[in-house]
């Protein structure tokens, strides 16, 4: 009985190795199979349409930008984009639909700082985290809004305004696409940095703001050439006072920044990006990036942009998360500054 249990004991400890090795490797078969199965769906990606949300209404720069820029996407991916407008709350239920959808690179957030950097600066009491909800995909346009005042209101410079906002103290109204949005900021350290008082009167989005800026039904508003231009300003129903940005545009030569003006800190870098879930697998997110990059290259493309007032960036999805964190952190700042803090719901 003793010498039997020794043989199987002895037979168990040299096969123990074997055993060890043949686990060994099928772990190792199995860790290389991980990245197989993500590069077959990079290749695999997409197979079906894409949704492109935007949570400002139609009209808007962000909302133009959409259409142009899936229009030229899906060529390239070889399937129809559909670009739903869901605007509200200033912006938070559009990118709130995003973070809560399926994290399969078929729903994407087609927005700008908004949605991510205002939410975080405000405070927001939004149902979603930009930081950990969403995912930066592609940054591909960075630009400057102009500041415009309605045409028959009577002021033609930024220090008529003044004079004007001065005389009439809380009876200037400054248009924004919603509370805690980059108008919302521009107007609120306009009347701090100008010594004057305004209120804000907030939309839905751009769209709707513009329009009745230019009905006169707010004074002043911040918006991009692709916006204002033809519609507005070409017309002369608003006219520009400032250029929201280091340099003067190419399409107006004449229009001083808000520096030149003697503002400082008025600098609103806007720009437009994609986002995805969480969960997102990082091979679509890798294919989404690709092919972004290769829309916004083409030269069609970037004189459409440079017309609207906008650069093209094509940054890595690592470069364009810590773009996003970096100007949540600068206006994080900003908002503590000035004191703004999102309304309470």
């Amino acid at each position: 009985m003793t010498l039997f249990c020794r043989r199987p004991q002895a037979s168990i400890r040299r096969s123990l190795p074997l055993a060890l090795a043949l686990g060994a490797a099928a772990i190792l078969t199995l860790g290389l199979a991980i990245p197989t199965s993500a590069r077959a769906q990079a290749q695999d990606y997409p197979n079906k349409p894409l949704r492109f949300v935007v949570s400002s209404p139609a009209g808007g720069v962000v909302d133009i930008r959409a259409r142009r820029f899936g229009q030229r996407l899906s060529e390239l991916l070889k399937q129809p984009i559909l670009v739903e407008n869901k605007p509200g709350a200033s912006t938070t239920i559009g990118a709130e639909f995003v973070a809560k959808s399926a994290p399969d690179g078929y729903t994407a957030l087609f927005g700008g700082n908004t949605e991510t950097v205002w939410v975080n600066a405000l405070e927001m009491q939004a149902r979603y985290d930009p930081n950990k909800d969403l995912v930066p995909v592609a940054q591909f346009t960075l630009g400057y809004p102009v500041l415009v005042v309605n045409s028959n209101l009577g002021p033609k410079t930024l220090a008529e305004l003044v004079a004007w906002a001065k005389a009439n103290p809380g009876k200037l109204l400054c248009g924004t696409s919603g509370h805690g949005s980059g108008q919302h900021f521009t107007c609120e350290i306009l009347a701090r940095s100008a010594g004057i008082k305004l209120q804000t009167v907030p939309y839905k989005g751009t769209g709707p703001m513009l329009q009745d800026t230019a009905a006169g039904q707010v004074h002043v508003s911040i918006g991009f050439l692709a916006e204002v231009d033809k519609q507005y300003i070409t017309p002369g129903r608003v006219i520009p006072l400032g250029v929201l940005g280091p340099r003067r545009l190419a399409r107006f030569p004449d229009l001083p920044t808000m520096a030149e003006l003697g503002y400082q800190n008025f600098e609103l870098l806007s720009w437009t990006g994609l986002f995805v879930p969480a969960g997102t697998p990082q091979a679509v997110i890798t294919r989404l990036n690709a092919e972004i990059t290769k829309v916004v290259k083409e030269p069609d493309f970037v004189a459409w942009l440079g017309q609207t007032g906008s650069d093209v960036v094509t940054p890595t999805p690592e470069q364009f998360r810590d773009f996003v964190r970096g100007e949540m952190a600068r206006w994080k700042a900003r908002a503590d500054e000035y004191g703004i803090k999102a309304e309470k719901q």
